[in-house]
């Protein structure tokens, strides 16, 4: 079994350098090329995918898509270069015939082989792949830090922006912050306190190797002053709206690991942690359960934050000790236990053996790639701006309108 995990193509928010979590970020036109270089590639270096599982968000299901589409285009063509095989072992056979029985049965496999490479087509390539899109898979949720730029805006620096202007500006003072509950406490409104207004505050826990906000936060109450605040600077303030936590982005990377991952497994987890546990038993009679193979070869197309969580799942499932790496992924500094990371359309490569291949205690995860970029190499951004902005259905592809221009 072979498992990849995907990260979308470039997007505009990315350029923009932005927290751009559950927001539907879209591809730039280089981003587009990123996906078409990925598809490619992988339908070139890796064995057939059975198995193609999506974030709902447009950045990945488009990068999906494209990955989709090249695999499809790759069986047709497979097929079609196995039947010319096929045909020419057949006029070999037939050399030693009588001529006038050989021209008679040639022509009938002839007609026949034709009639078969044209039922063939793309959209029966496609029912041999399982392509999903699981709303487990979209990114982290970063609440009211949704669209603000992540060089120069952190949570905390947010908050005292937030208690600054509240104090300053409308001369509410601060009191003394609930205890951090994790998922954010309750504000109570004494009754006779009109004027109780409350206020966020934010506790944030970084995850190694990554970057941005992780989790919720807590309630701190804000006491009225003499002046009320105005009704219209009233109007204009924004409900914040918390983080999603690192529990709840946990939660769904085990779910998909549990309902999709698992069953796939050439062999039962060494290690099965109760949050993976729960449900495997009624997996194989789930009607949205994947279809069985012998071999899957599994894409995952997500999101940076995302991908780490379902990475730590899944390796949750075997001993550090059956984690190996190859040479060349060693040599480019992994190591034990280390953070992977994700560039736009890097993935991360595993091959899964069964037991008695390399231990006879159990299954043995192979890493065969991290950040794998190798189809990006020589892919120049498109000049005069075009390359960083977003991708329009409608536009010329560049090389094809200066192709006809120059013919």
């Amino acid at each position: 079994m072979k498992i990849l995990f995907i990260r979308h193509g470039e997007t505009t928010d990315n350029l923009r350098h932005v927290y751009a979590g559950v927001t539907d970020s879209s591809l730039t036109s280089h981003g587009v090329l990123q996906t078409a270089r990925l598809a490619t590639h992988l339908g070139t270096t890796i064995p057939p995918i059975t198995h193609i599982f999506s974030s709902p968000l447009s950045r990945a299901r488009r990068t999906a898509e494209a990955i989709y589409e090249e695999q499809k285009r790759v069986r047709v063509a497979q097929h079609r270069s196995k039947n010319a095989e096929e045909r020419e072992k057949g006029k070999d056979s037939t050399s030693d015939i009588p001529e006038t029985a050989a021209s008679s049965s040639t022509s009938t496999d002839h007609v026949k082989e034709d009639s078969e490479l044209v039922e063939y087509d793309e959209e029966e390539a496609g029912e041999s792949i399982v392509f999903k899109i699981d709303a487990d898979l979209i990114e982290q949720d970063f609440g009211s830090y949704e669209g603000e730029t992540f060089l120069t805006t952190t949570p905390k620096k947010n908050l005292k922006k937030r208690k600054r202007s509240d104090s300053v500006g409308s001369g509410v003072g601060i009191t003394e912050s609930s205890p951090a509950s994790g998922s954010g406490g309750d504000s109570k409104k004494r009754k006779g306190d009109d004027d109780i207004r409350t206020g966020p505050t934010t506790d944030v826990e970084m995850t190694a190797g990554e970057e941005g906000p992780l989790t919720g936060s807590t309630d701190t109450p804000l006491m009225a002053a003499a002046a009320p605040l105005p009704e219209e600077e009233e109007e204009e303030e924004e409900e914040f709206r918390e983080m999603e936590t690192p529990a709840s982005i946990k939660a769904r990377a085990d779910s998909f690991v549990r309902r999709y991952i698992i069953p796939l497994l050439p062999g039962t987890p060494t290690l099965l942690p109760p949050s993976l546990a729960s449900s495997t038993a009624t997996t194989s009679n789930d009607q949205d359960s994947p279809l069985e193979t012998s071999s899957p070869v599994v894409a995952i197309v997500s999101h940076g934050m995302l991908l780490s969580w379902l990475w730590k799942s899944f390796v949750s499932l075997f001993p550090p000790t059956s984690v190996l790496a190859t040479t060349p992924v060693v040599q480019k500094g992994w190591y034990q236990g280390k953070h992977p990371g994700w560039g736009n359309t890097g993935y991360l490569v595993v091959q899964v053996l069964p037991k008695g291949v390399v231990s006879k205690d159990g299954m043995t995860v192979v890493i065969e790639g991290v950040n794998e970029k190798a189809h990006l190499v020589g892919l120049k951004r498109t000049g005069g701006g075009v390359g960083s902005e977003k991708w329009d259905d409608k536009q010329t592809k560049l090389d094809g309108f200066f192709g006809k221009k120059g013919g």
